[in-house]
């Protein structure tokens, strides 16, 4: 033992020791007492997942386990469909509304920016376009690919934080 130890003990009295040695049994009683108890809940579970074929087994202990199992359990599959999917929801599509000004437009350079896709759309509609319309025009004609499910949104993205871009008025555009 240590000096430090040694001063502890010698510093408590017989009734504190007792109490100390009495709660240290308890604690030894109870783990013993959890451990038979966790024994038998295994075995009645055991028994019960026989009972009933299977059907009832035991919870995974991992929550990556429980996210397999409701993955496996839906049916559906996270990400980007297949590619016969969305053609087969895309002929269900309304067509979109093209004005005389959009059948002008010339297609951007494979690569290009989105910001660079824009300015291009507004300039050959005339220096000022509405959202709706820098959207449709940018869908329509395939301007630009993103794998994103809310193109609009990157779009409201790019065109609120570009340089080349200035607000007319609520929902208006002009490039610089």
């Amino acid at each position: 033992m240590t000096r430090k130890t040694k001063d502890i003990l010698e510093s408590l009295t017989a009734a504190q020791l007792k109490q100390m040695l009495a709660v240290k049994e308890r604690a030894d009683e109870l783990a013993a007492a959890k451990k038979d108890l966790a024994s038998q809940l295994a075995k009645v579970e055991k028994e019960i997942a026989q009972l009933l074929g299977g059907a009832a087994a035991p919870a995974p202990k991992k929550k990556a386990a429980k996210k397999k199992a409701a993955k496996k359990s839906t049916g559906k599959k996270r990400g980007r469909p297949p590619k016969a999917a969305v053609e087969a929801k895309g002929s269900a599509k309304k067509p979109t509304k093209q004005t005389t000004k959009t059948a002008t437009r010339t297609k951007a350079p494979a690569g290009a920016r989105l910001e660079d896709v824009v300015v291009q759309v507004i300039k050959a509609g005339g220096g000022k376009l509405a959202f709706p319309e820098i959207l449709s025009t940018i869908t329509s004609q395939k301007l630009y690919t993103s794998k994103s499910k809310n193109f609009d949104n990157v779009l409201r993205r790019t065109i609120s934080t570009s340089k080349k871009v200035t607000r007319v008025s609520r929902g208006v555009y002009s490039a610089k």
